[in-house]
């Protein structure tokens, strides 16, 4: 029987998926501009750059006092807003954002936080974008004012000589 559980032990984490997640031996990029650097945000699937994204920020924020995340996420260039603080819960939740615009698309990122008594307790993170066109809009369709700028769908006639 212990031979069995051993063996399930070691084979749990491929089982579930452990093999190939951030850990020791994949840490991933160990700072929010690395974060940014390792993706093309603009062409790369939506919902891998969310997900890629979330996990990320909780890599790299999660295990940081409250001052040291906010001084990475502001180090960034992310904006934050606070919640109001209360007797019972001294750290307002943060909401740190950031965006950046290509002709393509418009880029936003977002960061979430809360702490209890100086140390981060939750992290999140999320991703979206309005591209030109709407097929690489994440999370959802956005017409929007770039989608007006598109090429004619056919093109002018040249002018005759």
């Amino acid at each position: 029987m212990r031979v069995f559980a051993a063996g399930l032990a070691l084979a749990l984490p491929v089982i579930l998926g452990g093999a190939c997640a951030m850990g020791p031996t994949n840490p991933g990029p160990r700072t929010l501009a690395g974060l940014e650097a390792a993706h093309d945000w603009q062409y790369e699937p939506g919902q891998r750059l969310n997900a890629d994204w979330a996990s990320g920020v909780q890599g790299i924020l999660g295990g940081l006092t409250r001052e040291q995340a906010i001084a990475a996420i502001k180090e960034a260039g992310f904006e934050c807003i606070y919640g109001e603080a209360h007797e019972d819960y001294p750290d307002p939740m943060a909401v740190c954002s950031r965006s950046f615009a290509t002709r393509r698309c418009q880029m936003d990122w977002e960061i979430s936080s809360t702490a209890e008594k100086g140390a981060v307790n939750w992290v999140d993170g999320a991703f979206r974008r309005d591209c030109v066109g709407m097929d690489d809009d994440w999370p959802d369709v956005v017409k929007s004012a770039i989608d007006d700028q598109l090429a004619p769908a056919t093109p002018p006639t040249a002018p005759k000589s």
